[in-house]
């Protein structure tokens, strides 16, 4: 059986395969991912003398440490 679309002879048989390609298509579009979230940005250790900046790198160092291994 065939149908008549825009003048031209079409196949019930590409008709399906078209459908199936707009379901797979659509599918694949609704299921790829989305972007992932940006981590928000570390704020910067402002400080007003030297030793304390040491401290508070030293203390995110020794955080980041720890994290890393507990995974």
């Amino acid at each position: 059986m065939s149908y008549t679309i825009a003048g031209k002879k079409v196949l019930s048989e590409h008709l399906v395969l078209g459908v199936f390609g707009a379901i797979g298509g659509g599918v694949f579009l609704a299921t790829r991912g989305g972007g992932k979230e940006a981590k928000p940005a570390a704020a910067p250790a402002a400080t007003s003398n030297a030793d304390e900046e040491a401290f508070i790198k030293e203390f995110i160092a020794e955080l980041q440490h720890e994290e890393k291994n507990a995974k």
